[in-house]
């Protein structure tokens, strides 16, 4: 769904209380905030049930939500803190201290420029250059790269700054190719992975 078509929902939904509005953000976002979820290592019941919450409570709470004007960030960054608050309840399910560790990055941004007969191994590869980047770099890539969203809504979502959340970005791309320089991994189709990434930065 295009982002003025969500911003119109929005307008509808907290303005006038129309479901049909709050079934189509539901909608636009359902999927992605269910991967977020799951890369953030959490189990797959933990993040449905994050998203039921996090869904209850804005519409329950939309009279008070008018002055959001990132939708989409916004979503993020309250599912994000509802899987959180569901952790700390369950600790023997999700452990809220290693969350930080864990976020990881499944390299589907391949799929679309490489043969079949190589994607496992560039996958691989590609995987282990991910695993040097920090924990805000990788969430910052997948939010990018995966997710598709913008500076704004990611800097939203990791509370920073829009020009840090683009910094950030950069610096990982940087390390990344310093990375791939380092371990001799740039062969043409990784050198193209990594170009084609970089490339939407500028």
């Amino acid at each position: 769904m295009r982002m003025g078509s969500i911003d119109h929902h929005w307008k509808k939904f907290v303005e006038n209380g129309d479901e049909a509005s709050f079934e189509a953000i539901y909608n636009s976002h359902v999927d992605d905030l269910f991967a977020y979820g799951m890369s953030l290592g959490f189990q797959r019941q933990t993040c449905k049930d994050a998203i039921q919450d996090t869904f209850i409570k804005l519409f329950l709470s939309r009279n008070d939500l008018r002055y959001i004007e990132n939708v989409t960030g916004y979503l993020f960054k309250s599912f994000k803190n509802r899987l959180i608050d569901l952790a700390r309840k369950n600790r023997s399910n999700d452990s809220i201290e290693s969350i930080e560790d864990r976020f990881t990055i499944e390299v589907t941004v391949l799929d679309n420029i490489i043969e079949s007969e190589t994607r496992a191994i560039i996958k691989t590869r590609v995987g282990l250059l991910l695993n040097r980047l920090t924990t805000n770099q990788r969430e910052a890539i997948y939010l990018k790269y995966v997710m598709g969203l913008s500076h704004k809504e990611i800097a939203e979502i990791l509370n920073m700054r829009e020009e840090s959340a683009r910094k950030l970005l950069y610096r990982a791309m940087e390390k990344l190719r310093q990375k791939a320089t380092e371990d001799k991994l740039l062969d043409k189709t990784v050198v193209l992975t990594l170009v084609h990434l970089f490339c939407q930065l500028m």
